[in-house]
């Protein structure tokens, strides 16, 4: 058993209430035992969970899971996505500034097109080879902190993880092309080639955190376990 099907095995039994908020789960050793694997195998699977807000980790108490566990977010990390796939996860930071966003944009995230927002720009790859792009829109208002340096090494979907508790969250799916704003240039496509373009909403109560649109190209297989 590899560590990311121990981290997903983690993740389904949070999600299903076997393990509830708070509760201590069992130890390295208990849960190498019954997924028959090595104990490295399974502390890399709830390191990984602990960096990301779903479980807390405490020497001589053990792991138990965090209060309000983000384990959705957790589920459409790009780097957890890839590397799943058995693939060496790569991200570049593209451009980062602050400005004003387009009138779709602005009515999505609840505001007026005159006010501020962060826009990053961003690119994954996956063995080296271009996996997507991504282009998000942050209230910073709602994510202090989140400067260039922040996310020179840490994709701003990681950053939010660590930083901003979000708890809900939305999807879409559609089909676009490459002209579209940079994607072109970011993925080295002609304009008139089609692409898959997902569009994630990230919210924090009733504060729209984040607007995500990412762009992948037209062969991308995308699979989800429900």
């Amino acid at each position: 058993m590899t560590w990311q099907s121990v981290q997903e095995e983690v993740l389904n039994r949070i999600r299903n209430g076997t393990w509830p908020e708070g509760e201590l789960i069992p130890t390295e050793a208990e849960l190498a035992a019954e997924f028959s694997c090595a104990r490295a195998t399974v502390n890399r699977a709830l390191q990984a969970l602990a960096q990301s807000g779903v479980l807390e980790r405490r020497r001589k108490v053990g792991t138990r899971v965090a209060a309000h566990p983000r384990v959705q977010a957790v589920r459409f990390l790009l780097r957890r996505e890839i590397e799943a796939a058995g693939k060496v996860y790569g991200y570049t930071l593209l451009d980062y500034r602050q400005q004003h966003p387009p009138a779709d944009i602005a009515q999505a995230m609840l505001l007026h097109s005159e006010e501020l927002l962060l826009r990053i720009r961003s690119r994954f790859t996956a063995d080296g080879a271009l996996y997507c792009c991504e282009e998000r829109w942050v209230n910073d208002f709602a994510a202090p902190g989140l400067t260039r340096e922040a996310l020179q090494h840490l994709s701003p979907c990681e950053w939010l993880l660590g930083h901003v508790p979000v708890n809900r969250g939305s999807m879409a799916m559609a089909a676009t092309l490459a002209s579209e704003g940079f994607v072109s240039e970011a993925m080295g496509l002609a304009p008139e080639a089609p692409v898959l373009m997902m569009e994630r909403m990230d919210w924090l109560d009733n504060m729209p955190i984040s607007l995500t649109r990412s762009y992948y190209p037209e062969e991308h297989r995308m699979t989800a376990t429900i």
